[in-house]
């Protein structure tokens, strides 16, 4: 504050020496106020198109009509003293507090011209941008900027519904989000209609608006694992759609509450959202696959919360009513489809790792032949599974998050097969290479929610084959993953991230009396893991927490004898 306050005097001397100084200043001090219209560089083409007549009351009259010499020379001038920059092809570029003062004095003083600029801002960026069948975020991004001017004119309904909603996000298709995975320019995007973020919007839009505007911020913060603040829109989105009865979006965003609660570790809250939103769906005249994603949403917090039996009939139910409704697209498939293979490995990973402790000195107990046959046939039938889904959604061009979800399901179906098989020849190539282009996908999807899912995979991978520490292991998987659950917060994926690195790294043996585990302790890795499991009622967790807080306690005792 006293920087800007500082700066903000200066710039009020400025304006007043350039006010006394005829015709020159005049259009000096016009020039830095169009610069207050921009929170980045101002492009040519948006300066000639304030230049142009009419003449903009209160803020161009001494630039329209004039000639590009003489705009140079003001330029130049400008340039001199150092308040501005221009750019090798014509952009103007100023300092942000220079840009700020002449914006909040622009807006203060001359309202009706601050209006009337961005209008033609947002008109002239509406009308140009030709971002044809399949734009780049290049090509888009003139739209994110219609979209702040014309908010800023007061065309908020205008710009929601016919840039943001069918130019950039292309409506149901989502577009911008699930091809470009362009989640900060959307949520950049959204901002614009906010008074306060994300609590308070600015008036002129619709009710429904309103409700899938809170809807998309949170959405949007999730992806860009900003939880703690999706929260807040999130739930103001699902108590409008239950104050006004609007069953349809009720659903939805119920099942969205859900989502985000299990992510920030709320199983119990999550639990009882995604049970209202398939009540909704009861309710509503909405489409039928919004009421097969709330089964969905429903099972999986269920799957977390360690009810398995009930998780799997509530995805059963799902799979059928799909099935009756797409006949093309049977499987569970996108999301939906990788949180029900989620459930389906559920005991093969858990043999896997009993597999994985057994080779070391202090085996889990014997696995029987039958059960490691049943779960193998349970990797090879989900990668079956995921095989057909990947190739709907490459032929269909769905979303860059389904393909690398898709592709992380096979890869995790390999890696576990290869364990359970424990052959002598298990070199875990082909895994690996799924694993690569899955983590790829899911870093290009920009899902930051979604992404320690495939590190995790690969970390186990990389530790397999030899891959452990330095940059580009398993530590560094691990390393990563950490810092994206930490920021989020993710509870349960911290849990998890807890026990991978007990089971990876704690079998090592110490090296001269100093301990090689990359973190502090495999046992204070286990004792963390089992509060945030507890606290969270994680108990999807609970056997494999158990059974490898046994491999430990073993070890322990092997070493000490």
């Amino acid at each position: 504050n006293h920087q800007s306050g500082h700066a903000f005097k200066a710039m009020e001397a400025y304006e007043r020496w350039f006010e006394r100084k005829g015709e020159m200043g005049q259009r000096q001090l016009a020039v830095l106020r169009l610069l207050g219209l921009f929170d980045r560089p101002a492009p040519k083409n948006c300066l000639d198109a304030l230049q142009d007549a009419p003449v903009i009351a209160g803020l161009t009259e001494h630039l329209v009509g004039l000639g590009p010499r003489d705009w140079n020379i003001v330029t130049t001038r400008l340039k001199e003293i150092d308040l501005l920059i221009v750019q090798a092809d014509g952009s103007l570029d100023a300092h942000p507090l220079l840009r700020e003062y002449f914006s909040q004095r622009l807006r203060r003083t001359q309202h009706g011209a601050w209006q009337t600029a961005h209008r033609r801002l947002y008109e002239h960026l509406s009308a140009t941008t030709r971002e044809g069948s399949l734009p780049t975020l290049e090509d888009i991004q003139p739209l994110y900027q219609a979209v702040a001017h014309g908010c800023l004119a007061g065309l908020r309904q205008e710009v929601y519904a016919q840039v943001f909603l069918i130019r950039i996000l292309r409506k149901m298709e989502l577009y911008s989000c699930k091809k470009l995975g362009a989640m900060g320019s959307d949520l950049g995007a959204v901002a614009c209609f906010f008074e306060t973020p994300w609590s308070r919007l600015l008036p002129g839009l619709t009710e429904i608006d309103q409700i899938k505007l809170l809807n998309s911020a949170a959405y949007y913060l999730q992806a860009l694992g900003r939880q703690s603040e999706a929260l807040e829109p999130m739930r103001a989105a699902l108590n409008d759609c239950i104050n006004r009865r609007v069953w349809e979006l009720a659903v939805f965003c119920a099942g969205n509450t859900s989502e985000l609660e299990l992510t920030l570790g709320m199983v119990s809250e999550a639990l009882k959202d995604a049970e209202k939103a398939v009540s909704y769906a009861g309710l509503s005249d909405g489409p039928d696959w919004w009421g097969i994603r709330a089964l969905v949403i429903f099972a999986d917090a269920l799957h977390q919360a360690g009810h398995r039996a009930a998780a799997e009939e509530s995805f059963i139910k799902a799979e059928r009513r799909l099935a009756e409704v797409l006949h093309r697209f049977p499987l569970l498939h996108s999301m939906n489809g990788f949180r029900y293979c989620d459930l389906l490995l559920t005991k093969a990973e858990r043999t896997a790792w009993q597999i994985l402790s057994s080779r070391g000195d202090s085996p889990s107990g014997p696995l029987h032949d039958a059960k490691i046959s049943s779960d193998l046939q349970s990797c090879a039938s989900v990668f079956q599974r995921a095989t057909q889904t990947l190739k709907w959604a490459e032929k269909e061009n769905v979303s860059s998050l389904d393909i690398a979800l898709d592709k992380l399901t096979r890869t995790r179906a390999t890696l576990y097969a290869e364990v359970l098989s424990s052959s002598s020849s298990s070199d875990f190539n082909i895994a690996t290479s799924y694993a690569e282009l899955a983590v790829t996908g899911l870093r290009h999807a920009n899902q930051q929610q979604c992404l320690p899912l495939g590190l995790l995979t690969r970390a186990w991978l990389r530790c397999l084959t030899g891959t452990r520490t330095g940059p580009e292991s398993a530590q560094s998987d691990l390393d990563e993953a950490w810092e994206i659950a930490k920021r989020g917060p993710m509870p349960l994926l911290l849990a998890d991230i807890h026990l991978y690195r007990a089971r990876l790294f704690g079998g090592q043996k110490d090296v001269g009396g100093k301990s090689t585990y990359p973190w502090e302790s495999a046992q204070a890795d286990l004792s963390e893991a089992r509060s945030l499991i507890e606290k969270h009622g994680y108990w999807r967790r609970k056997e494999e927490l158990n059974d490898a807080e046994t491999a430990f306690n073993l070890r322990r005792g092997q070493d000490t004898a």
